[in-house]
């Protein structure tokens, strides 16, 4: 409804010292720090260098048709959080979208699906990348580097940013992703112009073949979003940002188009080429975008290794970022452990979120290392990620329907709010049922069975504290939520 008021609920008034009352700082975050917040975590470089060769084995040369289908897909989704964030911008997400929209119970179950996404993100974009720059490293300049020393050390700068301040994070990410974004521009801009004896075609925009099955061709679909997954990270930052209302929707959607369409750009290019004959030789080269660049931009193609790195800290900034503003706002609600809900008194920012995440992503990132190789990280940690952000998703999209049914109903649109909510539905959730039956072999099988197991402790826990622990989902619905009249839990 219009009359509700914004999520400021952690101060008692709008210019208030946020030193005093514990809360985060606000409104110092402008439009451009917040997109390239939603842009350094969709990661424009190590999204390309990581994750397109792996889509060519699942989808042959049509990994630029692939990319359009999950863009879609995503921008429906995207759809649904603009409507949603435009009443409930939130430190805590999906979880407020879900909180208001299905109730308390729901709510909490986002929450938890939430902890295999944003979460994991740190882990997912540190550790394979850094076996890749730990190996041309040693390739090139003859110095050996574990690949597990590079992966602390990356998670520990991250940790540093995150810790003193908010706005020293923002505008690093600024920096690095407009550095980023620009190398990568000129790479796919170089590529198309430059491809080789192959010459320009068009058969990555055909459809891919089906000679793998249905599941084969959805579970490159699912890995498509899995680039995607991250487009609404700039939403956690609702409560330090100026004008959230209009800055939270237009990031969303220009994050999702600009990466998209880069991302489309830069396959392509690549695709054409390395020969879309030789699809398979480029799904499994060894750091393909590497020679491609080498042929392209000779001693330039360092720049590329620069711009891997570069993403790297960006996108684990980001993920850290958008993950422990979530896990403050539960902390300070009581519906996780209240110290997550501390604020540092002098950066003013939630520092015992900061540091559990750092110290979770070291974890994953050399249990799963050391058990599966580095690789092995991306596999299963981003089959996590990607089947916990497609039940996320879905919960907010039924969500959109609900409440402008309800709360909202004056504002109702028939497209907006049913049709678009409808779709994304349908999209996300076909791509959820094919990647599970049948159950794939493997690190997948193990990924898959992990997810069940934390949904389905989920489901139970939030049913449990809703019988026992009704309070404190009841103040997390308040605090969270912005309603009339709440306050900050004390503790």
């Amino acid at each position: 409804m219009k009359e509700q008021r914004s999520v400021h609920s952690v101060t008692t008034t709008p210019g208030a010292d946020q030193a005093q009352t514990g809360g985060l700082r606000r409104g110092v975050l402008n439009q451009w720090e917040v997109t390239f917040q939603a842009i350094t975590h969709l990661g424009p470089a190590i999204t390309v260098i990581a994750s397109v060769p792996v889509l060519g084995l699942y989808v042959g040369a049509s990994i630029p048709l692939i990319l359009v289908f999950a863009m879609i897909a995503t921008l429906l989704t995207a759809g649904c959080v603009v409507s949603l964030a435009r009443h409930l911008p939130s430190s805590a997400g999906h979880y407020t979208f879900v909180n208001r929209g299905l109730g308390k119970g729901a709510g909490y179950f986002t929450a938890w699906a939430y902890f295999l996404y944003d979460p994991l993100i740190p882990a997912l974009v540190i550790t394979y990348p850094s076996y890749i720059i730990s190996t041309a490293i040693s390739t090139n300049l003859g110095i050996d580097i574990p690949w597990w020393v590079l992966t602390i050390v990356l998670l520990l700068l991250i940790h540093a940013a995150s810790y003193f301040g908010v706005r020293p994070s923002a505008n690093l990410n600024l920096a690095l992703g407009i550095i980023e974004v620009v190398i990568m521009v000129a790479l796919g801009i170089t590529l198309v112009a430059d491809p080789g004896k192959q010459g320009l075609s068009a058969v990555p925009f055909h459809f891919p073949s089906m000679t793998g099955g249905v599941q084969f061709l959805v579970l490159g679909f699912v890995f498509a979003l899995l680039d995607f997954t991250g487009f609404e990270s700039a939403a956690p930052l609702a409560e330090e940002t100026a004008n959230p209302r209009r800055a939270i929707p237009r990031t969303v959607i220009w994050s999702t188009i600009g990466c998209g369409l880069l991302w489309i750009l830069l396959a392509y290019g690549a695709e054409v080429g390395y020969g879309v004959n030789h699809v398979h030789a480029f799904a499994t080269a060894e750091n393909p975008f590497f020679s491609l660049a080498q042929r392209v931009w000779g001693a330039g193609w360092g720049l590329i290794v620069f711009a891997l790195l570069n993403s790297c800290l960006a996108g684990g900034l980001a993920g850290t970022t958008a993950g422990t503003r979530v896990l403050y706002s539960l902390g300070r609600t009581g519906a996780l452990p209240k110290p997550l809900g501390k604020v540092h008194p002098k950066h003013q920012t939630p520092y015992v979120a900061i540091t559990v995440q750092t110290l979770l992503s070291i974890a994953i990132s050399l249990i799963v290392g050391f058990w599966q190789q580095p690789l092995g990280v991306a596999i299963i940690v981003g089959l996590m990620v990607t089947l916990g952000v497609i039940v996320v998703y879905v919960l907010g999209d039924i969500s959109v329907i609900r409440l402008y049914r309800t709360a909202y109903r004056s504002e109702w649109n028939w497209f907006r709010h049913g049709v678009v909510p409808v779709l994304a539905v349908a999209a996300l959730g076909t791509a959820l049922y094919y990647s599970i039956i049948p159950l794939p072999t493997g690190p997948l099988r193990v990924a898959i069975i992990i997810v069940g197991l934390w949904l389905l402790a989920g489901a139970v826990l939030s049913v449990v504290l809703a019988k026992r622990r009704g309070s404190a989902l009841e103040m997390a619905a308040r605090i969270v939520g912005g309603d009339p009249g709440s306050a900050e839990p004390q503790g």
